[in-house]
């Protein structure tokens, strides 16, 4: 079993929840959404460059926008990455 689908059953144990337990799991298992993989790679961006700005410390969205093009892929890459496999693992 799943640990998506122990998750679906703890979430809906009820045998009439049938249908939800289906969708929590197709959810658990789509690939992630564009807002997501920008929101984890905003973060580990912020994780990569907060320590160097201790005394100015500057919004997610500040370092997102002043990273240059290419950097901002290399991490869009790396979250999907990182959220794909957090995905196939829970499906296994």
């Amino acid at each position: 079993m799943s640990i998506a689908e122990q998750e679906a059953r703890q979430t809906y144990p009820a045998e009439y929840q049938y249908d939800s337990r289906e969708a929590y799991m197709r959810g658990r298992a789509a690939p992630p959404a564009d807002v997501e993989v920008e929101a984890v790679a905003k973060r580990l961006l912020w994780w990569d460059m907060a320590p160097a700005w201790e005394d100015v410390m500057p919004s997610e969205d500040c370092f997102w926008t002043l990273a240059e093009p290419e950097m901002r892929a290399n991490y869009l890459r790396d979250a999907r990455e990182m959220l794909e496999t957090a995905r196939k693992t829970v499906s296994e």
